[in-house]
């Protein structure tokens, strides 16, 4: 994944093995926004993740949380030993702004050498995101597993939910998510 000037740090998916988990925001831009997180660190992250939900609830979905709560949120993602990178196309078509993303996500995994990659299930995408994985894949040597998970099944696909959120409105938002950011792309 791309790692901002100045950063210092090694972005998680620059490391062999890491774990990347996708999500995506379609309000205004296309926006893909990719959490990696290192295998050993996987198991830890998913059970502080599923602490945080409320009582009688399956996920955590930031286009329905409160303010106050997606501060709480924020800080408790903070927390977690992730980074994130985002993928931005400054587009309203969904298919072509999402095809940038992938194919820009795609290649970021496999120079980073990364073990699983993760995406939200959108049954309405998930047939064409198989192809396009698939091709992408095809003549790589260790390419990562790859899934479709629903977020009720995955905690990590709330990372990438709260950045692409914060990323599209901006301002404070994107503000309080910035120690998660470690690179973005405009395609």
């Amino acid at each position: 994944m791309a790692n901002p000037a100045g950063n210092g740090g090694e972005p998680r998916a620059g490391r062999p093995g890491a774990h990347v988990f996708v999500d995506e925001t379609k309000n205004r831009d296309y926006l893909m926004a990719a959490a990696a997180v290192l295998p050993g660190d996987v198991v830890d992250a998913r059970r502080q993740l599923r602490g945080l939900l409320l009582p009688g609830a399956e996920r955590v979905h930031f286009t329905h949380e409160r303010p106050s709560r997606r501060r709480e949120l924020l800080n408790a993602m903070r927390e977690l030993d992730v980074q994130v990178t985002l993928y931005v196309a400054r587009t309203r078509d969904h298919a072509a702004g999402r095809g940038s993303c992938m194919k820009a996500i795609l290649d970021d995994v496999l120079k980073a050498r990364a073990q699983m990659l993760v995406f939200e299930l959108d049954e309405s995408v998930a047939q064409a995101d198989r192809r396009t994985i698939a091709d992408r894949f095809r003549h790589e040597e260790s390419p990562p597993l790859y899934r479709h998970l629903r977020a009720k099944e995955e905690p990590l696909l709330w990372i990438s939910d709260a950045v692409a959120w914060c990323a599209q409105r901006g301002g404070e938002w994107l503000g309080l998510c910035d120690p998660l950011l470690v690179g973005r792309r405009e395609l």
